[in-house]
């Protein structure tokens, strides 16, 4: 399975069931940014129930771990965590909203 970003111009979402933690890292740090560029308010990132091996890094603890290292502090102003996604609220940096839907290729994976 691959990542898939489906988006209503309003509020993307990006499945990252099938990617690796460095890939999702990647994948959610890219959206992120570019949403918040656009003018959105939100992002929802979908991880799963993470139900690996316990102490093994997960995509989910990886995602938390990036939200709250304050990397992203420009572009994110919370989140809310949820048992299978999470939903990042968005800092528009950005001068205005812009229209059109985002797909992975715009997010820097083809």
């Amino acid at each position: 399975m691959k990542p898939r970003l489906t988006d209503n111009g309003i509020r993307p979402e990006l499945d990252l069931h099938g990617c690796t933690v460095n890939e999702a890292l990647r994948l959610a740090r890219q959206l992120i940014i570019e949403s918040s560029r656009r003018g959105r308010d939100s992002v929802r990132l979908i991880h799963g129930m993470s139900t690996s091996t316990p102490g093994k890094r997960t995509i989910k603890s990886a995602l938390t771990e990036l939200i709250e290292s304050g990397e992203l502090t420009l572009h994110v102003s919370g989140a809310f965590k949820s048992e299978g996604h999470m939903i990042v609220a968005l800092r528009r940096t950005g001068n205005r909203h812009i229209p059109g839907r985002m797909t992975l290729r715009n997010i820097g994976h083809l």
